[in-house]
């Protein structure tokens, strides 16, 4: 088997560690390479892991030599099946890949909600694949995408990561809680809601509570500025951690994930997967596929998008039960070793691959 994997770009992200992931796992006797129109740090990763990468920068928007790039990789190399993670990937590749009877795989649907944005070049691209893969059940349906051509493959957890997630042999617990929230700043992850729950906890257990944001993006500054009264007296906290977030997110008690579902609905969070790896009770949004991921009452809790209240709510009880919060945490940890690992998500993808060529 040949498989050609396609990303626009690869920069420190949750589909770009999933998609170095299969590079490194897929059956050794299968070639396989990586054709982007963006560098970044998987891009690096999955070299250094002994794998092919092929970079077609884009001098501009209307550039269109990265696609002759593309056509020319296409005839040259033939591979069997071509996998498809963007759609400007998928549309580029369609027509050679249409000529030459190579099935594309289209791998688009990383969420759990159809976005109007951009709809229209989505779901011409998923119109022309031969089957289409998606991180969870909850996009399927948003998108409207049936059993005839959709197919799961979920997320795993990296098993080199797992090194990781214990956290030193501690004695008595700590005076103060300390929850964490990863992601990008951007405007589609609620951590206003994270921070309004904060103030709410701070205020009635003051010097009770730690709050620890982790990640960068367009909204930092805003989001510093929301908290300010909280970050200057040390109830919130601001981190850049780069590509690893274990070290931090293992120091801590409970983990979040809150989305604007207006905006973004969850597929297979890795945020998720790498609090319960750490062994931490879960907190998130009960839309997308987080339901997937988070059994509610049993590996955490979830709760209405937006809910500040709620969420303090959850907190607060996983906070004065400290029994409670371990028992969760140590079953999200052991269902993400049974279900979610590297193993069942190359079998799944390798099915797909072979069906598709079919």
């Amino acid at each position: 088997m040949k498989v050609l994997l396609l990303k626009e770009a690869l920069p420190a992200g949750g589909a770009e560690r999933q998609l170095a992931l299969i590079m490194e796992h897929l059956p050794q006797a299968w070639e396989r390479r990586v054709w982007t129109m963006g560098g970044g740090p998987f891009a690096e990763v999955i070299r250094e892991r002994g794998q092919r990468v092929d970079v077609s920068a884009r001098a501009g928007r209307l550039d269109a030599r990265p696609a002759a790039d593309l056509w020319r990789l296409l005839r040259g190399w033939r591979p069997d099946v071509v996998h498809s993670w963007d759609w400007m990937s998928s549309l580029a590749a369609a027509p050679v890949c249409a000529a030459l009877g190579i099935p594309i795989v289209d791998g688009t649907i990383r969420n759990g909600i159809a976005r109007r944005r951009r709809s229209l070049p989505l779901r011409a691209g998923m119109a022309g694949a031969t089957l289409i893969v998606a991180n969870s059940q909850a996009g399927l349906r948003a998108w409207g995408v049936g059993a005839a051509k959709g197919r799961v493959v979920y997320n795993a957890f990296d098993p080199a990561r797992w090194a990781l997630c214990d956290a030193p042999e501690a004695g008595a617990p700590a005076a103060r809680l300390t929850v964490v929230m990863t992601g990008r700043l951007v405007a589609h992850k609620d951590f206003s809601t994270l921070i309004a729950a904060a103030r709410v906890l701070a205020a009635e257990q003051p010097g009770g509570w730690r709050f620890l944001l982790l990640g960068e993006g367009p909204e930092r500054a805003r989001l510093v500025a929301e908290a300010g009264d909280l970050v200057a007296r040390d109830v919130v906290a601001f981190a850049a951690p780069g590509l690893e977030v274990l070290p931090l997110v293992r120091g801590a008690d409970i983990g979040v994930l809150m989305s604007r579902e207006d905006q973004h609905r969850e597929g297979c969070s890795n945020a998720i997967m790498e609090y319960m790896a750490c062994g931490l009770p879960v907190v998130a949004g009960s839309g997308g596929g987080n339901p997937e991921l988070v059994l509610d009452g049993l590996t955490g809790f979830l709760v209405a998008a937006g809910d500040a209240v709620a969420l303090a709510g959850r907190l607060r009880a996983l906070g004065a039960d400290r029994e409670l919060a371990r028992r969760l945490g140590n079953a999200g940890r052991a269902r993400l070793r049974e279900r979610f690992t590297v193993a069942r998500m190359v079998r799944s993808l390798e099915r797909v691959y072979w069906e598709a060529l079919a």
